[in-house]
């Protein structure tokens, strides 16, 4: 008798244990079903209207080249909550929005979501590495910019996607992207030879037939020794780009490059030094296409140490204005700025994972918001070495 009580005491216990780790794991799937998205989500009536901010995260080339890792479109919506679409690979992938649409890019198609519903459009070939992604206002295009590789002639080619809902077009230029921009009805890139070094301005309009025309070669030294670490930026005057020419681990000098729109004169500008191993190995900027942005006769740079410097472009002073949220045990792969309307929106995290959108005014010079978001470290791998976070789109 004692026996058979003390089974039946220990088989309750078990069934007891049995139960909660059920319930526990129902809880832990629920809250990850509750982070993820389907296409058929985005489809729900004014999806987009709720929605404040969208981030794109990715494996990097060297896994999507094994037919592993993917992509992620994540949504933030108005009360900070993170949801999360997964795509095929793209590495340093991005989204785009304009006005009430936002332009989305995966390795082998683009989609468009409005609030009309979402649209989706195949491509010819498959793309693994991003270059950059916008809107031309005049000519109503959205374009995404790939670097390809090169082709069975040996020459380099780049990719670019273009269109609007009537149809998106894809087009090949035989040219190394080390960095681009745009106007209102053109994209401005800069490319360089990879056999003799030297950097070129060129336009590019997205005609039916992409058009490319060179600018001006660009008189720069010990061009196999700089990269390009921002877009080109313009204002009504001049192109901006700033190139960084590494010389050890301890030693980097970043030159702002500025180009006159008329006479086509360039101009180097010393930006900033840095003397010190830790300054050159967390300096470059979290994201190449966002680093830099012009407005009302000022050029601003973001490196990845949350440093703000501004360049006064009619008194050629350079100074550090602002300090972003820089927290050294935060996870860097996950952080992301982007300038919009004289205002830079950061994306970070804690030594807790836990994550934050902050908003810094530029005229004031201090930050005016900061909302936490629920949910990203759930969406994201917080420990995988070979997965980033590579842009950041503010919905406004």
């Amino acid at each position: 008798m004692k026996y058979k009580k003390s089974f039946i005491l220990v088989s309750m216990i078990v069934l007891l244990i049995v139960g909660i780790l059920v319930i526990a794991n129902y809880k832990k799937t629920s809250k990850f079903n509750d982070a993820t998205l389907s296409i058929n989500d985005l489809k729900h009536q004014n999806f987009l209207n709720h929605q404040q901010a969208v981030l794109y995260a990715s494996s990097t080339t060297e896994v999507l080249q094994k037919e592993k890792g993917n992509s992620q479109v994540i949504f933030i919506d108005r009360r900070g909550h993170a949801r999360g679409l997964t795509l095929s690979g793209l590495e340093s992938g991005s989204t785009y929005f304009h006005t009430k649409g936002l332009f989305m890019e995966e390795s082998d198609r683009v989609m468009m979501l409005d609030g009309s519903g979402l649209n989706t459009y195949d491509m010819p070939s498959e793309e693994l590495r991003g270059i950059q992604t916008g809107y031309l206002t005049t000519t109503k295009q959205f374009y995404s910019l790939y670097n390809t590789g090169f082709s069975k002639k040996d020459d380099y080619v780049s990719t670019i996607r273009y269109g609007g809902k009537k149809g998106i077009h894809s087009a090949h230029i035989p040219y190394f992207i080390s960095t681009a921009g745009q106007l209102s009805d053109s994209l401005m890139i800069v490319t360089q030879d990879l056999i003799s070094g030297e950097f070129a301005l060129q336009k590019v309009e997205l005609t039916p037939k992409v058009k490319t025309r060179k600018l001006l070669d660009l008189s720069l030294e010990k061009t196999e020794e700089l990269d390009a670490i921002t877009p080109v930026v313009a204002d009504d005057q001049n192109y901006y780009f700033i190139m960084s020419h590494y010389q050890a681990e301890n030693r980097e000098d970043l030159q702002l490059v500025v180009v006159n729109r008329d006479t086509k004169k360039v101009k180097n500008v010393p930006f900033i030094q840095y003397r010190s191993k830790y300054q050159v190995e967390n300096g470059l900027p979290f994201n190449f296409n966002h680093s830099a942005y012009v407005n009302d006769g000022h050029f601003y740079y973001v490196n990845g140490l949350g440093e703000v410097y501004e360049y006064h472009v009619a008194a050629g002073d350079i100074q550090k204005i602002l300090q972003l949220s820089h927290i050294e045990k935060g996870n860097s792969r996950f952080e992301q700025i982007t300038f919009q309307n004289n205002q830079i929106h950061h994306i970070y995290s804690n030594e807790k994972q836990r994550f934050y959108l902050e908003t810094y005014d530029l005229s004031l010079k201090k930050s005016t918001n900061t909302v936490e978001i629920q949910n990203l470290d759930r969406l994201l791998p917080m420990g995988d070495k070979n997965y980033f976070l590579t842009s950041l789109e503010v919905l406004k």
